[in-house]
């Protein structure tokens, strides 16, 4: 049970993070498209997060669990679809700072 909410976690944040770096901050042109292809790119990111949290080099560290959903989002962004803008790999490394931010703000406030 407790990986499944660690998944949740990660979904959502790199989830997030995705939809906004694909629409540029524009909340308005938001669609159902945008919310599927950051689900999948959520999905991914979330499920690689958590299939390497079973290291113990990633297990009770607040910067390696950044650094890893913003590791993991960035490469799903990068495999799931194609930039909206700049050179190839800026959406995806924005995407992944993002989630990587919202994620820090997440374990500082959840963290038992």
């Amino acid at each position: 049970m407790l990986k499944l909410k660690l998944f949740w976690q990660r979904f959502t944040e790199a989830w997030t993070s995705c939809l906004l770096c694909m629409v540029q901050g524009d909340l308005t042109v938001i669609s159902l498209n945008h919310a599927f292809t950051a689900s999948k790119t959520g999905f991914t990111a979330a499920l690689a997060y958590v299939a390497l949290s079973y290291s113990t080099k990633f297990s009770g560290s607040k910067i390696a669990a950044v650094w890893l959903i913003s590791t993991c989002t960035m490469l799903a962004d990068l495999l799931i679809h194609p930039t909206h803008f700049g050179a190839e790999m800026s959406e995806a490394i924005c995407t992944g700072i993002g989630a990587g931010l919202i994620a820090y703000v997440s374990i500082s406030i959840f963290k038992k």
